[in-house]
């Protein structure tokens, strides 16, 4: 028999009910970062079918595309700098980012455990945050054949998560005003090529 969502609530001294909300993302439901990676490794520790999670791929935050440059550094045991590099962000969150066209001199990622700090120079607004991340998920590039590394901010401040919320709400906006002006210039043209209404 496989391992319960019980068995995880009895280990840490939690009740079964923040386990399963937990596991499956709810939405509704306000954990603290340390409780939600604490629930999440010991799962994985414990040899839990992640397969029986609801949600096993939602993200926790909406995604805004900005395609800017990035400073990186990946970082073993804490402070030490195993390489440095530049990447793109494709996309960045309040919760983290998807870093495309890695450049690194070793062109490799160390074997045990790391960490990469991510920089956005190009981005006035997020200039002086430095984003430390988990990666969370590494696949091939649909358009190039090279990796792509979808990481999860660690150790963010309110403070920090309040700039990047508010650059994406920025973002968004934008986004959106612009689609809604393309439109109304889309719709103003085909009333100009339609010529006069005779009635």
């Amino acid at each position: 028999m496989g391992v319960s969502q019980q068995s995880i609530a009895e280990k840490l001294n939690l009740s079964r009910t923040t386990v399963t909300k937990i596991l499956n993302r709810d939405p509704k439901y306000s954990a603290s970062e340390t409780t939600r990676d604490l629930v999440f490794s010991t799962a994985e520790k414990m040899g839990y079918d992640f397969t029986t999670i609801r949600r096993p791929f939602k993200r926790e935050y909406g995604r805004t595309e900005v395609n800017v440059k990035c400073d990186i550094e990946v970082c073993t045991d804490g402070e030490n700098v195993f390489d440095r590099g530049e990447a793109t962000a494709r996309n960045i969150s309040v919760g983290g980012a998807l870093l495309t066209e890695l450049k690194l001199a070793k062109n490799c990622l160390p074997l045990s455990r790391f960490t990469i700090r991510c920089r956005f120079a190009e981005l006035p607004v997020l200039a002086n945050l430095v984003g430390e991340c988990q990666v969370v998920r590494l696949t091939d590039s649909q358009d190039k054949i090279t990796p792509e590394l979808g990481v999860k901010f660690i150790n963010a401040n309110v403070n920090d998560r309040k700039i990047l919320k508010d650059f994406i709400d920025n973002q968004v906006a934008e986004y959106n005003h612009r689609r809604v002006a393309a439109m109304h210039q889309r719709d103003a043209a085909a009333a100009r090529s339609a010529g006069p209404v005779l009635v």
